[in-house]
């Protein structure tokens, strides 16, 4: 067996995506489409609330793309509310379930960082910090597609951790065996878990190697976070002309850290 023990160069990929193994696709729809928890989207109370936030600044009626849409369950709550939505994932277990609900939203399989949906709109979001999963070449260029997308005065909402959550997380190494199977596997498996910290690119790495009886798969998570100066600067370099900020709207997390702020930036 083949396992994978060395701290991973800056946004190295591994060579499986949880977001796109097939069991695990279905494991993250379940999480997702789980009221309570904040594993895959957040919990229910939390989607209220961030929906909430959203109408505080754009007005109904306009044409909204939601990047990293899930099972949809953002996208329809605005829908309801009048907007025209498109919604994009990578998850094709999520689009499907996404797709079956409601006929009246044009959802999209894809990944939106080379995959960036054509068309115009007035407002983009990107949930659950996201941004902070990409490499920042990579971040710069989505920056790029979506202010490109933007009408003038459109507006890109999004959220991302803060300097604070090193105080949630920390280095370390740890294994779990799970005889029955679950949420990697559905057979029998051991999984050795791996967080690297990298402070002056602000930054962590979760290292996983997925053990079953005949093959170890290795995956890598990345978690970006920023200060209120550096997202700012970022966004103005991509050419966003007005940029808020807006921490605290939520108000607990059980699964990563409550550490996150919203941001609002206008074309």
């Amino acid at each position: 067996m083949k396992i994978t023990d060395n701290k991973p160069e800056l946004f190295q990929r591994s060579d499986y995506n949880i977001w796109t193994e097939p069991y695990i696709q279905q494991q993250m729809l379940y999480e997702h489409l789980n009221p309570e928890s904040d594993g895959a989207s957040r919990n229910r109370n939390s989607i209220l609330k961030i929906v909430g936030f959203i109408n505080e600044h754009i007005k109904p009626g306009i044409r909204l793309l939601d990047l990293g849409c899930g099972p949809g369950l953002y996208a329809e709550l605005l829908k309801d509310q009048g907007y025209e939505v498109t919604g994009i994932d990578f998850n094709k277990v999520s689009i499907n379930y996404a797709r079956q609900q409601r006929k009246d939203i044009y959802y999209i399989h894809g990944d939106y960082i080379r995959q960036y949906p054509k068309g115009t709109y007035d407002m983009v979001m990107m949930i659950y910090c996201d941004m902070g999963t990409h490499s920042d070449h990579d971040r710069d260029t989505l920056l790029r597609n979506i202010h490109g997308s933007l009408t003038t005065g459109g507006k890109l909402i999004f959220d991302v951790f803060t300097e604070e959550l090193i105080n949630d997380k920390q280095e370390g190494k740890n294994w779990d065996y799970n005889p029955s199977g679950g949420f990697w596997s559905n057979d029998e498996y051991v999984l050795l878990s791996q967080t690297f910290h990298y402070p002056q690119n602000r930054c962590f790495a979760y290292q996983y190697n997925l053990l079953t009886k005949n093959k170890v798969k290795h995956f890598i998570v990345w978690e970006r976070y920023y200060s209120e100066t550096e997202i700012i600067s970022i966004l103005r370099e991509a050419g966003f002309r007005k940029v808020t900020i807006h921490p605290h709207i939520l108000d607990g997390n059980n699964f990563t850290s409550n550490n996150e702020m919203f941001i609002v930036a206008e074309k």
